[in-house]
């Protein structure tokens, strides 16, 4: 061969299996594991190490570019590696049959089924990305900074939603009835909004969408801080997604419930000696070895250099911590992207994320308010708390009916829904009912509230007894407002 092709370079690529030893000399050697490296592959590898002023391999065999797009195309529709037979009887007749005919002639090292998959999922998540990536590069001239990272974090996004399998096989070996109470502790999480709640359920299994449903301005936010701020004292870091309120805003209501001191004289800057004190301590309490700052705090009484001090040479405790992402055009590639970091860096300590909330998340490319993306979220949210093995806590708005606005079909992925009442500021608290709970039995609960703190109190008391609403004629009464659901307020009498 080598003859008629005068003075083209000639390059040999020798495939070694693991625990082998090469048999060409003069040879690129790439060592795999898998007999899904068919020659097609090889050739690819071989490609790359070419230097780039040699042309493009031509390959004498279309048979094997067919056979791999047929194992590709029954991967991507079954999830599973194909045998032989399934192959056979896929290709039926042509180029690519005489080849897997041959193929099946051919001695192969005795490769598991598993390795099989890997190797032909790293094939097609190369060739996935190159696709994207290629869209990407297209349209980069137009994007500016943010749009740039939000786009690469979509791409890895759709890559990992497209080559991930959610399918897992157990046999009765795999799985113990009789476990140790410590390991099945690992997998719930307590919400903390009511005692009887959290013990009928024996806590949240982590992997579980919990969405909280109510009227606009009703408190949605306000029990999500709760089981956000629960969270940290129970020792857990959570994550919490702010759409519409500032970072600032949200830690100011998650600091005053984690304090218990009153939010406007939080933000107004009007706390009494009482409450400022409680807020140092609270925030002494987020950092490591900070407990002598609160005695300095004691002696000098300046809140601020208090905390300039305390931020400046205090690291962060490793374990219970609280991050907020504020993000007004929050979209689930970011979601996952965040969550993917905090999981990296605390573990199993991270149990909740919060997106508050979910009918503010932009599905790229489609109207906001439109019910079939709603229904889409809701499922990637899903997916999202099964990935990360986290508890994915989310409000959503109901309608003056008590129906899901947009698209009641959210409810499908959610384990557990919940719809939540506020009662008037003067009977001090909020009621919840679930309209959804997978495997358990429905229950409601009451717990009290302090309007002035948003504190909720894990306690039942009684619901309160409805009040009646008179109307007077040409006058709208505050029911009637909720019932519009288009106030802004996040507490229901304001």
């Amino acid at each position: 061969m080598k003859e008629h092709l005068g003075n083209l370079p000639i390059f040999t690529l020798e495939l070694v299996y693991e625990g082998r030893k090469p048999e060409i000399l003069n040879a690129f050697h790439i060592y795999g594991k898998s007999v899904m490296f068919h020659k097609e592959n090889l050739c690819r590898i071989l490609e790359r190490k070419i230097p780039s002023k040699f042309k493009k391999l031509v390959f004498l065999d279309a048979a094997y570019s067919s056979l791999y797009g047929s194992i590709n195309k029954y991967y991507e529709k079954y999830s599973a590696v194909p045998s032989f037979d399934d192959l056979e009887i896929t290709l039926r007749e042509g180029p690519a049959s005489k080849t897997l005919a041959t193929l099946r002639l051919t001695e192969v090292p005795d490769v598991s089924a598993e390795v099989a998959l890997d190797a032909l999922i790293d094939q097609y998540t190369q060739n996935e990305t190159v696709k994207l990536l290629d869209k990407f590069v297209d349209k980069l001239p137009l994007y500016d900074s943010n749009e740039i990272k939000d786009n690469l974090a979509n791409i890895a996004l759709t890559i990992e939603e497209k080559t991930h399998t959610s399918e897992k096989v157990f046999t009765m070996a795999d799985m113990m009835m009789f476990r140790h109470p410590d390991e099945l502790e690992k997998e719930r999480v307590y919400l903390g909004l009511n005692n009887t709640f959290d013990a009928v359920l024996g806590g949240v299994a982590r992997q579980e969408l919990i969405l909280i449903g109510g009227k606009r301005g009703s408190g949605k936010s306000i029990a999500s801080s709760n089981i956000f701020v629960n969270q940290c004292e129970s020792g857990n870091s959570s994550i919490y997604f702010s759409i519409e309120m500032t970072a600032q805003e949200t830690m100011e209501r998650n600091l005053a419930i984690l304090a218990n001191v009153n939010l406007q004289n939080l933000k107004q800057h009007k706390l009494t000696d009482d409450e400022v004190l409680r807020v140092v301590k609270a925030r002494a309490g987020m950092f490591q070895d900070a407990d002598a700052t609160i005695g300095e705090f004691m002696r000098h009484r300046d809140r601020f250099k208090f905390e300039e001090h305390l931020v400046r040479n205090h690291l962060l405790k490793v374990d219970n911590q609280m991050i907020i992402v504020d993000d007004r055009d929050l979209t689930l590639s970011s979601i996952d992207l965040h969550i993917g970091k905090a999981k990296a860096k605390f573990g199993d300590k991270l149990k909740v994320a919060v997106v508050d909330y979910i009918n503010q998340i932009v599905l790229e490319g489609t109207d906001q308010y439109d019910w079939k993306p709603q229904i889409e979220i809701s499922k990637k949210l899903k997916n999202l708390a099964r990935k990360y093995e986290i508890v994915m806590v989310s409000p959503y708005q109901i309608d003056a009916t008590g129906e899901a606005r947009f698209a009641k079909g959210i409810l499908d992925a959610a384990d557990i829904a919940l719809t939540m009442e506020a009662h008037d500021k003067e009977t001090n608290a909020i009621s919840f009912e679930t309209t959804k709970i997978r495997g358990g039995k429905e229950m409601a609960f009451t717990c009290p509230i302090d309007w002035d703190t948003l504190r909720i109190s894990p306690q039942s008391v009684d619901k309160p007894a409805a009040k009646e609403v008179v109307k007077k004629a040409g006058k709208k009464t505050k029911t009637d407002d909720l019932k519009q659901d288009d106030t802004a307020s996040d507490l229901p009498w304001n």
